[in-house]
């Protein structure tokens, strides 16, 4: 009976040890699994500030992966720039989503010059080589601060009247235009703009070549010139502003069931733009008051509200009008977009336009 009574506590005993022992191995399995994504975007890096050569610099640099296995990963190891040496790259800890997320790196110290900074990275199996534009700083030419705010730009140059801003028109967010092999589709049934049904055109999101040319110091013109269709201006992701119009002039009416999850549309060519709201711009990146871009004649563009929340008032026949900004504490004409007609600007440019080319 002793024997028995032994034999039973034994067994109990090695049942528990099994049971905790196999336990834990899933647990340790679990936490050791490795980051892993199936796709990584250097091509639509974005970066929280711009970088100007010979001044320190931190910063950081924001990357799109899809793919993710839910892993957890810690601190990577430093990443020194190539090209335009001084700065080094740090991924900052994280936990991977099952589905489209971001890497956060941090950009820390002082460029050797302007022109560009590469970072090769490697993270979860993928691997690619993100860019960074180094600025210029010669006496009068530093690029005004309010302009270094265009982080989307692959170049900015200032020559000491106009800021010329060279970009490939790949919008830093997700859109159902782009490809589905590209790691920022994500598909939209809608609804869209003012609570419109979406309906898809049959455009995909290709990369430009665009350079444009606004003066740094903008006035307002003795003849206030209409804006294209076409470019009209230019977001701080590197996307154009067209104006209130569709192709051939007419109002957008049909057009706006067409934009997508962030109010942004490609055309034939593959040319990505907002004709209102850069939804992107004004709820993930900034606020509603937010500075979201310029128009070609060098005066700023912001959110459809005031920094204390109210919409804004006594516009003009240009849909802008003139007060203090955070950019401009001194105060500065600027347009201010909305969801309704004229959207982004009325009845032309308040200042002289500068230039497009393609």
């Amino acid at each position: 009976m002793k024997k028995n009574r032994f034999s039973i506590w034994f067994l109990s005993l090695g049942i528990l040890v099994f049971s905790c022992t196999k336990t834990s191995t899933v647990r340790i399995a679990s936490f050791n699994s490795p980051a892993s994504i199936t796709a990584l975007s250097c091509s639509s890096v974005s970066f929280s500030s711009s970088a100007t050569a010979g001044k320190a610099y931190t910063g950081t640099a924001t990357l799109a992966y899809s793919g993710g296995n839910g892993a957890e990963y810690s601190i990577g190891g430093s990443i020194p720039s190539t090209g335009i040496t001084g700065l080094t790259a740090l991924l900052q800890s994280g936990t991977l989503t099952s589905s489209t997320g971001n890497l956060s790196y941090s950009i820390t110290g002082t460029p050797s010059g302007a022109g560009t900074a590469t970072f090769p990275i490697t993270f979860g199996g993928q691997s690619c080589s993100f860019s960074m534009l180094v600025g210029s700083t010669s006496g009068t030419n530093s690029i005004p601060a309010p302009y270094n705010k265009i982080y989307g730009a692959n170049s900015l140059s200032f020559d000491g009247t106009f800021i010329t801003i060279q970009t490939s028109d790949l919008p830093d967010h997700q859109s159902c235009y782009y490809p589905t092999t590209n790691v920022l589709y994500q598909a939209f049934t809608g609804p869209t703009v003012n609570g419109n049904t979406f309906k898809q055109n049959p455009n995909s999101i290709l990369s430009q070549t665009i350079t444009i040319k606004i003066p740094a110091k903008p006035a307002i013109a003795s003849s206030h010139a209409a804006t294209p269709l076409g470019i009209m201006g230019i977001a701080l992701n590197g996307v154009p502003f067209f104006n209130q119009y569709a192709a051939g002039g007419v109002a957008l009416t049909s057009e706006i069931n067409g934009f997508d999850q962030y109010y942004g549309h490609p055309q034939q060519n593959g040319m990505y733009h907002y004709h209102l709201e850069p939804l992107y711009l004004t709820t993930i990146k900034g606020t509603k008051s937010s500075l979201v871009g310029f128009l070609l004649d060098g005066f700023p563009v912001y959110g459809p509200q005031e920094a204390d929340g109210t919409s804004p008032t006594g516009l003009d026949n240009y849909h802008g009008h003139t007060h203090a900004t955070a950019e401009y504490p001194n105060g500065t004409y600027h347009y201010h977009v909305e969801n309704t007609a004229p959207y982004i600007n009325g009845d032309g440019f308040y200042g002289t336009a500068g230039t497009v080319s393609q």
